[in-house]
């Protein structure tokens, strides 16, 4: 059965219990017994603090932490800074970026991400360049895709994908819940990966009912958002509940790692089949593509042109594989 990292996105500097929900989950994980992998943006440091939030960012330190961009739903994102310029321009832009980022990440933690996640699932090739430069090792979520949700390198970073999830609203019914929990068991059971990534949530969504970027959707940038409502204590415990049980029955099942020690693996790489390679081409461009109907995205953003630069890069993907 393969190793599992599980993944929680923090990144919402706006709602005022936003910081303890972190604050809850991240304790969850650590007293479940379960070293997960948290994507914090560099708002989220940078607010954090600010806020004098010290338990906060020390509850989070004994986890496996990466970057979840610089701004996440601020604008421009990812997408929108990088749609309509060439390589080079957008590199410098990227770099100039996520750098902010990377400067509060470490000044929250005294320590580099070890990874790097796109905002909303989108993402453009010149970040590959970017974390080279900084000297991040990986991204996740990848929109970059081989048959079968296999690690792999592109442009010398290693991607990682995200496999399979479980909403926050499944967190929060009991019913639903066990049902999500059973699936995901048995899916991840049967994973033909040495290595598999699992969300589960983003601590905001669970204490509030709506998402914290929703008043910047379409390309807007409010100077006072609008907050949103939270959810009612008893779907906020249910959550945490349901969750921590998922996580003890997930550590007595499998493996579960950070990026780190997945990254730390016996990995080996290979070039692509051409069947393979017909499939990166294919569905990294339908992802691309996708990403660009992100909601929090400006209506007018294009992304032919990342899918090119994308698919420029086509000859430097390998796949990761641990030999037997």
């Amino acid at each position: 059965m393969p190793a599992v990292s599980v993944f929680m996105d923090v990144e919402d500097p706006v709602n005022p219990l936003a910081d303890d929900a972190a604050l809850e989950f991240a304790r969850l994980f650590t007293e479940a017994g379960v070293r997960g992998s948290f994507c914090l943006t560099g708002e989220k440091c940078r607010t954090l603090l600010q806020r004098e939030r010290a338990d906060v960012l020390d509850a989070f330190r004994p986890h496996s932490l990466g970057l979840h961009t610089n701004t996440h739903s601020y604008h421009p994102t990812t997408m929108e800074l990088l749609a309509d310029v060439d390589w080079s321009t957008g590199c410098v832009a990227a770099y100039e970026t996520e750098r902010k980022g990377f400067v509060a990440f470490e000044a929250a933690f005294g320590r580099p991400p070890s990874y790097w996640g796109g905002a909303g699932n989108t993402w453009s090739p010149e970040i590959t360049d970017a974390l080279k430069l900084l000297k991040i090792p990986a991204y996740v979520y990848a929109l970059t895709e081989f048959p079968n949700g296999a690690i792999h390198r592109f442009n010398g970073v290693f991607a990682l994908p995200q496999s399979f999830s479980i909403s926050e609203s499944d967190w929060m019914d009991d019913g639903r819940a066990a049902k999500a929990v059973e699936r995901t068991l048995g899916q991840l059971r049967e994973f033909g990966q040495p290595w598999v990534g699992l969300f589960v949530g983003h601590p905001t969504r669970m204490r509030y009912s709506q998402f914290w970027d929703a008043a910047f959707f379409a390309g807007h940038t409010p100077e006072h958002p609008v907050l949103t409502d939270p959810v009612t204590d008893d779907e906020y415990d249910r959550a945490k509940v349901n969750l921590a049980a998922f996580l003890k029955r997930l550590r007595e099942d499998f493996t579960v790692v950070g990026i780190e020690e997945a990254l730390g693996l016996s990995w080996q790489v290979r070039d692509p089949s051409p069947e393979e390679k017909e499939h990166f081409t294919k569905t990294t461009a339908r992802n691309l593509r996708n990403a660009a109907n992100w909601p929090v995205h400006r209506k007018d953003l294009n992304p032919a042109n990342i899918v090119a630069k994308t698919l420029a890069l086509a000859d430097s993907a390998q796949i990761a594989y641990i030999a037997s």
